[in-house]
């Protein structure tokens, strides 16, 4: 059984000094964040739209059953259920439900409404709700079926033993059976008047320009949370995002700015930030089609890379090496086998002379003589690495990348595009060579699992992590058997083997870690995260369930 008191749970979770007053005269509480630029503010609350609704709705108004502290996993927090059962054989997760719990309207929640949410998803595959429905047609999925056992404990029953399912099921956003039973289009409805369990359910001042969402009255939070509402202006650039946070106008968000200590800092008094290391960045070549099929032209491009100067100047300092070239960072150092890995470190170093001696020695020579290297069958290397616009970090890094490879013959440039367009193109495969970000997670099989899935790899739905294509069985059986087991000894062993394939096929090249990207100001809240205090990760964006935790856990200065 895993079970965590409530009570100890709010009292770490919360501070515990004496309850700090607004200012005399100021009848609400408001937190200003921004989890999310936009043009203009859509009045849409479903928590499975993946746009903007679902960074603003997820945790703060729909709860997780579950919410995992990534940082302290010693310390995870109930969210809708209070504890979880793991059977022996790894083919069922049984949750005991929070009880007492009510919805926004006053209607009970119960298992019926996690059943319902597990059948609502198997009937409606093309709305993402993250529970991994088994189909016996397609052979794809593991999680077969949802079963009550009575009015507070329901059972997900598997395919296939999996160690890991718990982690995905904690994510699952439960949806009101009362409500969305009569909801026959689950993509395209607004859920204008959002009924749910969080702490903020209440729509208050919609507008193009913004809105706020207001205590649930009902709340099971509410006898710690000293927040009103939340406010979700509407912003749609890192200059006003800035100008706002300096000038009081925002509390909390997750930009990534350009050397914050000149750009940010000395703007107010107030303005905080902490960029701790995050997931890895990666460069995702489109294995499909030359040269990016051929290892050793893989392998040059690795050591013509200067990460020194991405990560010192294209990135203004704010990111981090990564050591080993396995397509993850540090995030997940405790998984490494240093010893077995260190052959491969060399694949991290510059040395542009040893990429151009495995590029001659593979063929890839000029053979027109137009001064650029060719493919093995004469036809010119040209290709761009994909960037959106306004990236400007990542701009750099392109920029960087590009001037490398001419440096070794290799005709790459830098293509920025429109946002909305750089996004489009990814599910089609309509690409050569994208930087991309990885997932993070409680393990680094969060991030391996969509990297090597091939059903992420079908045309048309092409995962972010799985763009390079590359199918590489081996790999798969590892992961299959890593979520096969809770033994921590050969999950380590599996993961190894993992490491060596990526690092024995580069399937996508390394860069550096991305830093988690954290602003906040304490002109009007006490209690933030920061560097000495690092109870929860701290970014407000869709993704981190401790974002709710680290709200709550804001005192208004008085």
């Amino acid at each position: 059984m895993h079970k965590i008191g409530l009570l100890t749970v709010l009292a770490g979770v919360l501070l515990t000094t004496s309850a700090i007053v607004p200012a005399v005269g100021q009848e609400e509480v408001i937190l200003r964040l921004l989890p999310y630029h936009t043009d203009a503010m859509v009045e849409n609350f479903n928590p499975n739209n993946p746009t903007g609704p679902q960074q603003r709705t997820r945790d703060f108004t729909y709860e997780p059953l579950w919410i995992e502290n990534v940082w302290n996993p010693d310390a995870d927090v109930p969210g809708l259920a209070l504890s979880y059962d793991i059977a022996e054989d790894l083919k069922s997760v049984t949750w005991h439900l929070r009880p007492d719990t009510k919805w926004s309207d006053g209607e009970p929640f119960t298992a019926d409404d996690v059943v319902f949410t597990f059948e609502y998803a198997k009937a409606h595959p093309d709305y993402p709700m993250g529970i991994d429905v088994y189909s016996a047609e397609a052979g794809t999925g593991n999680v077969e079926s949802a079963e009550k056992i009575d009015d507070l404990t329901v059972r997900f029953n598997l395919h296939e033993p999996d160690s890991l399912a718990r982690y995905g099921l904690g994510q699952i956003y439960p949806l009101p059976e009362h409500i969305w039973s009569t909801v026959d289009d689950p993509k395209n409805f607004a859920n204008t008047t959002p009924v749910a369990t969080g702490p903020w359910t209440e729509v208050r001042n919609f507008s193009r320009s913004g809105y706020e969402i207001c205590r649930n009255e009902l709340s099971h939070y509410n006898a710690d949370n000293k927040i009103d509402c939340l406010s979700f202006p509407q912003m749609n650039g890192n200059e006003q995002t800035v100008a706002a946070l300096s000038a009081g106008d925002l509390d909390w968000l997750g930009d990534g700015l350009t050397d914050p200590d000149i750009t940010f800092l000395p703007q107010s008094e107030f303005n905080n930030y902490w960029l701790p290391a995050g997931s890895d960045v990666n460069l995702q070549l489109n294995t499909t089609k030359a040269p990016f099929d051929n290892l050793e032209f893989r392998k040059a491009m690795s050591v013509a890379i200067d990460r020194d100067t991405l990560v010192d100047i294209s990135t203004f300092g704010l990111t981090t090496h990564t050591r080993f070239p396995i397509g993850t960072g540090e995030m997940f150092n405790t998984w490494y086998d240093e010893a077995a890995l260190e052959p491969y470190t060399w694949l991290m170093q510059y040395t542009p002379e040893k990429a151009e001696e495995l590029l001659d020695a593979a063929g890839f020579v000029d053979a027109d003589g137009d001064g650029w290297r060719d493919n093995l069958d004469g036809t010119p290397i040209q290709f761009g690495i994909a960037m959106p616009s306004g990236w400007t970090d990542w701009v750099n890094t392109g920029q960087t990348v590009a001037e490398n490879l001419q440096d070794v013959g290799i005709n790459a440039s830098l293509k920025t595009m429109d946002e909305g367009a750089w996004f489009d193109a990814v599910p089609q495969g309509n690409f050569d060579v994208y930087v991309m970000w990885t997932n993070g997670g409680a393990t680094p099989f969060s991030q391996y699992q969509p990297m090597f899935n091939p059903r992420q790899m079908v045309p048309g739905r092409i995962d972010f992590q799985a763009m390079h294509q590359m199918q590489i069985p081996e790999i798969e059986d590892a992961l299959t058997a890593f979520k096969s087991t809770s033994d921590r000894g050969a999950q380590l062993a599996d993961m190894a083997k993992v490491h060596q394939l990526v690092a024995e096929n580069v399937p996508v090249i390394s860069l550096f870690a991305n830093p988690i990207w954290y602003e906040y100001s304490t002109r009007r809240f006490t209690g933030w995260v920061t560097e000495a205090d690092p109870r929860f990760r701290p970014q407000v964006h869709d993704g981190t369930r401790e974002r709710v935790l680290h709200a709550l856990s804001l005192q208004p200065i008085e």
